[in-house]
């Protein structure tokens, strides 16, 4: 019987229009606090699906959050998180060091195993 009523819920337009929402209900969004120095707190993304050059079709956008200068660095598909790491110690590490923080979206390449 448990089987037959799922079954006709699930084919019952009506009840699928009226289901109640049971995910947890959204707060409101935080502001992030102000960074004290240049360098120290960044935000890190990618721009995807460009026009091949050079054979790269990638870029890696590195932007300070206080300053807002950005290094735009080319990368071509597939990569991965240690071809990420890789490029920014080569490139963005050794002008500004180390931050303290850095701002990432859920981007799958971010959170893969590293």
């Amino acid at each position: 019987m448990n089987e037959d009523v799922r079954n006709y819920i699930r084919a019952c337009v009506v009840c699928q229009r009226n289901k109640r929402d049971l995910s947890s209900p959204t707060r409101l969004l935080q502001p992030l606090p102000i960074p004290n120095a240049i360098w120290e707190d960044i935000s890190m993304d990618f721009t995807e699906g460009l026009p091949k050059s050079r054979g790269k079709d990638t870029i890696l956008v590195v932007v300070d959050r206080l300053s807002k200068y950005a290094h735009f660095l080319a990368l071509a598909h597939p990569f991965t998180a240690a071809t990420v790491a890789q490029l920014y110690f080569d490139h963005i590490f050794k002008l500004h060091d180390l931050p303290k923080t850095i701002l990432i979206d859920r981007d799958r390449i971010f959170l893969s195993k590293f």
